[in-house]
């Protein structure tokens, strides 16, 4: 079954011009491959992201949802205050996209959120922007951020399950993650019988310390259990359930 889902993978990269590499890493757009593939399988895709930053910056969602708006929705969770009014105004022409200002935590109701100071971004490349994480070693040893350029912010704090309670999805086809340093907790965490999205998209950053590769092995041992395929590229993962793609 393994490898028939893999050939068929291979068939779907080919036959949008794309071939893997023998690093045993999948191409970037592969992701996007798989989201088109969804949205025209179901006439349309709904997602979770958390994690959203302003909407645009790193954003792998935001230019697939812009030019498909009619056919996805999807809640977008961001907790800081400055990054949601942006992330608000980004979506602010895609009724079917609703902002949350929360962060997702599998246990606590507030979390202190490490940051770099807006008045210290400058000094950093474009990428601290979205560096923001409860975990403020993180952003010193993997991120190489000066202590002094960091500051904190409390942020109200929501389960994933009880956001998907609460706004009552009774189905999804992918929950996208990106937290800094708390994907493997949000992942490992997720309630199979609540939800089983056909994609989930995550970042391990193995390579960086920000996920460990013990745990990334635990996360494709869980993925397995529950039906999913594991693929990687560098930074990110893409898992995706293999009873929805075998009929390629």
């Amino acid at each position: 079954m393994i490898s028939l889902v893999k050939r068929t993978i291979v068939k779907l990269l080919k036959r949008k011009g794309y071939h893997l590499h023998a690093s045993g890493y999948l191409t970037e757009n592969f992701f996007e491959l798989l989201l088109y593939e969804v949205l025209k399988r179901n006439n349309g895709l709904s997602f979770i992201q958390i994690g959203g930053n302003d909407g645009i910056s790193f954003d792998p969602l935001y230019d697939f949802v812009r030019a498909n708006h009619h056919q996805v929705k999807g809640i977008v969770v961001e907790p800081l205050n400055d990054y949601f009014k942006q992330l608000s105004f980004n979506y602010r022409n895609y009724p079917n996209i609703t902002p949350i200002e929360i962060a997702v935590h599998k246990s606590e109701k507030e979390m202190t959120i490490y940051r770099v100071a807006p008045d210290k971004l400058s000094d950093y490349p474009a990428w601290a922007k979205g560096i923001s994480s409860f975990n403020k070693e993180k952003l010193i040893k993997s991120d190489k951020i000066d202590p002094g350029a960091i500051i904190s912010e409390k942020v109200p704090c929501i389960s994933l399950g009880q956001l998907v309670r609460d706004h009552h999805l009774s189905s999804v086809d992918l929950l996208q993650i990106d937290t800094e340093g708390y994907d493997f907790e949000i992942v490992s965490a997720i309630d199979f019988s609540l939800i089983k999205p056909t994609l989930i998209h995550f970042e391990h950053g193995v390579s960086k310390g920000i996920m460990s590769r013990q745990n990334l092995a635990r996360l494709r041992e869980l993925l397995h259990q529950n039906a999913y395929e594991l693929w990687l590229t560098e930074w990110d993962a893409v898992a995706y359930r293999s009873d929805s793609f075998v009929d390629l």
